[in-house]
């Protein structure tokens, strides 16, 4: 059973000001998705500091070497302060020395030197305790590669925008959970839990937002979400740079999604969705509110014909779709391998390049503000290069842009000396652009690819792959690979996993003619 469902998202604008709305409504949740991918560059960076002995530099101990006249080792203008260990003098003509390892000593303490504060400060989590900041990073990404899959297959049977709203509000009593912490293990916990929700949300939204347009403005559309993206990049090197205490950081990129309450009833599913699950009776309800708002004419004909089919349809319960239907036909099993692997790459290299230039000697604060404002530019590119040259192209210009200098970022000639730390630093930077411009392309073309009936899970399990990017991938192989993918521009989303085993480009596929949507 079919219905014309681009003639249907025609007759309600193209686009009107209420997809407009919408669009602008969605695009405000990856404001808390960017601010928990990333703010670990921040809250789990450690001041500088320094290592000392608790017990040498006590004011009772050092007054008793002063009235007894002790040749002990001790704190004194001669004292050679280190990260990990410090060198400790008598303080008598002897010159004799002590090397004092933190790491190794009950009495060993850390220093913390200026006003930023982190979770690293807090819990001493440097020299042989720094992996633990990494480890928490490492575990909220865990948490991401689950959330994708749980919520993607929940999108898919339950409705985009129930999984939207229960993704949306969750994290914001997580978010302020983890603020209130007193050890390392119990913020570790809550910053798997948060990545599991985060990632439902950014693969809802995204879904959303390609469900909302017709193909010739899904491109600019998610290539304008992405720019949200590159805002809240600099946006948390400014709230970072302002507040420079984990725990005000932590709530203040928490607390604002509280007030995204009026999503209840502003934001509608979507109606591909609602026709997939042949929920007739809410999509005329949302179709009379857009027609409403943007002042047209209900399509009383269209919506007739729709309600006819489905009530001519057979009483069998439709049926469920899984994870396994990514891979059970020929063209749809090679996109997904295809893509699984890209987006495990593109990861590697986009959050490589940005927790490397978090590390990079300088002004942490600017650096992160101009790899922002990078990310903003290539977004900004990809709005009018996706247009003009489609999907495949740009991936691949972008790709080679961001592959190569990945790769010279991370082996830069010891040589150098001085200047490595400049040259580091700009190719890092050109590398996270290079990046930045295939994620763009990349969650385009792959809400493009999978039909409506398995969107949200193809969208999920390849969040999945991309959290696993942890390991670096051989990133030239991604530019053969990506020849093997069709162009989706100006094309139809397909609906069924028919139509996305006729969208490969070997056999003709280019929407030219409308096709129905099977029911």
């Amino acid at each position: 059973m079919k219905i014309k469902l681009e003639s249907l998202l025609q007759e309600l604008g193209s686009p009107g000001k209420y997809q407009v709305c919408i669009f602008l409504l969605l695009a405000l949740n990856y404001f808390p998705v960017v601010f928990n991918h990333i703010v670990m560059a921040f809250i789990g960076r450690p001041p500088q500091y320094e290592c000392y002995n608790a017990s040498y530099e006590d004011p009772s101990y050092m007054l008793n070497l002063t009235s007894t006249n002790n040749h002990s080792f001790w704190q004194n203008e001669r004292t050679e302060y280190g990260k990990c260990s410090t060198k400790y003098f008598t303080s008598d003509s002897t010159n004799a020395s002590e090397i004092f390892n933190c790491d190794s000593s009950p009495n060993g303490k850390w220093r913390y030197v200026g006003k930023e504060s982190s979770i690293a400060s807090e819990w001493d989590l440097v020299c042989s305790n720094a992996y633990l900041s990494r480890l928490a990073t490492t575990i909220y990404f865990i948490g991401v590669m689950v959330g994708g899959l749980i919520f993607g297959y929940l999108a898919d049977k339950f409705g985009r925008k129930k999984i939207m709203l229960v993704t949306l509000f969750t994290p914001v009593a997580i978010g302020v959970l983890t603020a209130l912490v007193k050890t390392y293990y119990l913020f570790v916990g809550l910053r798997f839990l948060q990545g599991i929700f985060i990632q439902g949300l950014q693969t809802t939204t995204y879904v959303m937002v390609m469900e909302l347009f017709l193909p010739q403005y899904r491109g600019t559309a998610g290539a304008v979400l992405e720019c949200f993206w590159g805002v809240t990049v600099i946006m948390m090197a400014g709230i970072a740079y302002l507040l420079q205490d984990w725990r005000n950081i932590q709530l203040a990129i928490s607390v604002p999604s509280a007030l995204a309450l009026t999503y209840i009833w502003m934001v509608p599913e979507t109606l591909r969705w609602l026709m997939i699950k042949d929920k007739i009776d809410q999509a005329q309800k949302i179709v009379k509110r857009i027609t409403k708002f943007n002042n047209l004419s209900f399509p009383a004909r269209t919506m007739d014909e729709l309600q006819i089919q489905i009530e001519a349809k057979d009483n069998e319960p439709g049926r469920q779709y899984m994870f396994y239907d990514l891979l059970r036909t020929p063209i749809l099993r090679k996109h997904s391998l295809i893509l699984f692997y890209l987006w495990f790459s593109v990861c590697v290299g986009y959050y490589g390049m940005t927790f490397k230039i978090a590390g990079l000697a300088g002004n942490h604060y600017l650096t992160f503000f101009i790899s922002g404002c990078v990310d903003l530019v290539a977004f900004i590119m990809v709005i009018y290069l996706i247009q003009r040259f489609g999907r495949k192209t740009p991936l691949l210009v972008f790709f080679v842009i961001g592959s190569v200098s990945c790769i010279v970022a991370g082996s830069i000639p010891i040589a150098l000396a001085g200047a490595s730390g400049m040259a580091e630093k700009v190719f890092a930077i050109i590398g996270k652009f290079g990046m930045a411009g295939v994620f763009s392309i990349i969650f385009v073309y792959s809400s493009e690819l999978y039909p409506t009936v398995i969107r949200s899970i193809g969208m999920g399990t390849c969040a999945f792959w991309a959290r696993l990017g942890g390991v670096v991938a051989l990133r030239f192989l991604y530019c053969l690979l990506v020849l093997f993918l069709p162009e989706t521009a100006n094309r139809k989303l397909p609906d069924t996993i028919e139509d996305a085993e006729n969208i490969d480009a070997f056999k003709g596929y280019n929407g030219s003619e409308e096709e129905p949507v099977e029911l």
